[in-house]
């Protein structure tokens, strides 16, 4: 996972006039193209067979100091921690540091002073409440880094921005990086950002807690990650860190970073595993107001309540034994919503989005090693979903459960290093085998509309921690 303080990425943002510096190894240097055909530029002239700069001297090499414009900046507001405000408040490095927190809860937080939080490039990331009742590092953020030439404030002081520049950075609530919905895919275009000649593009993401835990197991799509236009196509809602990098033509490695904000509408129930490539484990969501069990009348595949939403009653395609979709009196979704997911062929032949539906089900050809979701795009005021995964093969599985409210992730559970323990049994084809329990959300509509969702972890009867797992219980 990331560090506490996100580091400046060598090679990233840096101009000749800066002292240039790279960051790509031997295998970066072999993926150098040859520069774009222009009118005067010597194609041939440009060797690409060893990057500029490479250097240990280039690394250390000062960057660039603005002017002084007599602008005075901003103070760091360095003093005591203040539990809850997802802030380092005394600058040691560590955000909400020996505050409690209630495990599996997430919550924004700024890798950096908190007087320097929200401002110029600075971006905030996210941390996860652990198992023990502390707060994990903040991820995903970008706080101060050394200044340089790119029209950002990196140092997030009110002062070190600077526009004339041959690279322009986005920063926060820059329209070039508008909020994305799920599926929706989005033309990454060099020249957005760096309109001069260039010999090679490479972009690069990072996304969230399903990211990294097994080979091939992405949130995302990403293509032409070495062309000066690529294509990323987010699966997931979350918070995604995009970086771009342009080798210019006289050899200086220029770079951008950014958070892409993801945002899908309503409740999204999303899981992962490391074993999804080879192994079946299932997510379901409790319909609100209802507790009857998840096997009211056995083990099998065919008792699976129908109050539930899951692979039997909520894909595109049905393929429970005789079960109707799932219908808990919401209005059907547009096709938006859906149209552009692994079921997207499906959903359009039905010509709307169920709600609730399941937009992947990794079992099925499209979706192996994908994350499951579950979505309910228009929840009701104080309606109560229960959260549930079922471990269909019955082998050894390492699940996380990721909870989204109006596109902002309020809760992980089982991400390292609190996965869940023993969670293996029988099949489901036999009976319903290791099953747990993980959260139950509570949806709010605020006056404004606006959604809000309380996450209460699931533990064993009687305890208060640990988690639900049951055995061969297709109880509630």
């Amino acid at each position: 996972m990331r560090s506490t303080v996100r580091p400046l990425t060598l090679g990233l943002l840096l101009l000749s006039g800066c002292g240039a510096r790279t960051g790509l190894g031997e295998s970066d240097a072999e993926r150098i193209d040859a520069p774009r055909s222009d009118a005067g530029l010597d194609a041939a002239a440009v060797d690409a067979s060893e990057p500029p700069d490479a250097s240990e001297d280039a690394f250390d090499a000062p960057p660039d100091v603005p002017p002084d414009r007599g602008c005075i900046p901003l103070d760091d507001g360095c003093g005591e921690e203040r539990c809850g405000d997802g802030e380092d408040g005394d600058c040691d490095g560590v955000v909400d540091d020996g505050c409690g927190c209630e495990p599996g809860a997430v919550q924004p937080c700024f890798p950096g002073p908190p007087g320097r939080r929200g401002v110029g490039a600075c971006t905030d990331g996210t941390q996860n409440c652990q198992m023990d009742g502390t707060w994990g590092a903040c991820e995903g953020g970008i706080g101060p880094r050394p200044d340089v030439c790119n029209g950002l404030d990196n140092l997030c002081d009110g002062c070190s921005e600077r526009r004339d520049c041959p690279i322009a950075c986005p920063g926060p609530d820059d329209p070039r990086i508008a909020d994305l919905d799920p599926f929706e895919t989005r033309a990454l275009v060099g020249s957005d950002f760096y309109p001069g000649m260039a010999r090679s593009f490479r972009w690069t993401i990072d996304g969230g807690p399903c990211d990294g835990i097994a080979p091939g197991l992405n949130s995302f799509e990403l293509e032409g990650a070495t062309s000066e236009t690529a294509r990323f196509t987010p699966r997931l809602s979350g918070d995604y860190t995009v970086g771009f990098e342009v080798v210019t033509v006289e050899g200086t490695r220029l770079g951008c970073e950014w958070v892409q904000r993801v945002r899908g509408p309503g409740l999204r129930i999303e899981m992962c595993y490391p074993e999804s490539e080879t192994q079946d484990l299932d997510l379901f969501l409790h319909r609100p107001g209802s507790t009857v069990d998840w096997y009211p009348r056995g083990g099998t595949a065919e008792n699976i309540t129908r109050d539930a939403c899951s692979w039997a009653n909520c894909q595109a395609m049905l393929r429970g034994p005789g079960y109707p979709r799932a219908d808990w009196g919401y209005s059907a979704s547009p096709l938006v919503e859906c149209e552009n997911g692994p079921q997207g062929d499906g959903w359009r032949a039905l010509g709307f989005c169920g709600n609730p539906r399941l937009d992947i089900d990794n079992n099925l050809s499209e979706g192996i090693g994908l994350p499951e979701n579950i979505n309910v795009d228009t929840p009701g005021d104080g309606e109560t979903f229960r959260v549930m995964v079922q471990n269909w093969t019955g082998l050894t599985a390492r699940p996380i459960v990721n909870v989204y409210c109006a596109g902002r992730r309020i809760a992980t559970y089982g991400a390292a290093p609190d996965e869940v323990p023993g969670f293996e049994g029988l099949s489901g084809d036999r009976s319903p085998g290791a099953m747990w329990r993980v959260v139950d959300v509570t949806t709010r509509i605020g006056a404004d509309g606006a959604l809000t969702c309380e996450a209460a972890a699931l533990h064993p009867p009687g305890e208060t921690t640990g988690y639900f797992v049951t055995y061969d219980d297709g109880g509630y």
